[in-house]
């Protein structure tokens, strides 16, 4: 059994480094900069600001997979060197509950976070939900924190950033600088401690399950229910 697991372990000897991965990022960003993606609509309160802020979400999930997807046909690599292979049954599972372990955990380490350093800034994400006066916008919001979000991010976090850095440092060392590259890209001080851990945890079980889906559904699970949570809140 261990040799099957670590035969399908895609990131064990990766065929890009962590500057390539770097500069990934950086092409992303220079792009959504160019397409005016990274200023924050101010009506994300309307049915039009909230219908932007998906479209801008939809929009950079494609840009992420459209760089990705050029660079793997640049070095002649499969889309499985990032863990787009099928888990064990088990490890699905697991995803789910590690989704809703990181929500109570990581949402009372927030509370405890805020009681001391005061209420941040609210995400975009947090002000639309909070914005919804329909349930299909709360649906459209759920697909993209619940799916679109979580599929491009653990693509770029764990299957990317994750593997040179694993390869370079050994496993312990790779989820805590994976985790703390997941945080520090967030750009919010006050959750960069719950979302290093959060980071950190969805490295583990991509480590453990062999494959990148569970780490989909955990943080998918993760955020719909972050988002279920803003939704009954407002009653």
């Amino acid at each position: 059994m261990g040799i099957r697991i670590e035969q399908r372990i895609p990131p064990r000897r990766p065929a890009w480094n962590i500057w390539q991965g770097l500069l990934l990022i950086l092409l992303v960003t220079l792009i959504e900069y160019l397409l005016g993606w990274l200023e924050t609509p101010d009506d994300l309160d309307s049915l039009r600001g909230m219908l932007h802020f998906i479209g801008v979400g939809l929009g950079d999930a494609l840009v992420y997979i459209g760089v990705i997807w050029i660079f793997l046909r640049l070095i002649r690599r499969p889309f499985s060197d990032l863990g787009f292979v099928k888990p064990l049954k088990r490890f699905v599972v697991l995803g789910f509950v590690v989704g809703i372990f990181l929500f109570v955990c990581i949402g009372l380490l927030g509370n405890i976070l805020t009681h001391v350093f005061g209420t941040p800034v609210p995400q975009s994400f947090t002000v639309a939900v909070n914005g919804v006066n329909y349930k299909w916008e709360f649906g459209l919001l759920a697909l993209l924190g619940g799916v679109v979000a979580p599929l491009k991010e653990e693509m770029f976090f764990r299957g990317i950033i994750y593997p040179p850095f694993r390869q370079a440092l050994g496993r312990g060392k790779g989820m805590l600088l994976t985790g703390l590259f997941f945080a520090t890209l967030h750009y919010d001080i006050v959750r960069f401690l719950p979302l290093f851990i959060g980071g950190v945890v969805l490295a583990w079980l991509y480590e453990r399950s062999a494959s990148i889906w569970p780490a989909v559904v955990a943080h998918g699970t993760w955020n719909i229910l972050m988002a279920a949570a803003l939704w009954i809140q407002r009653y």
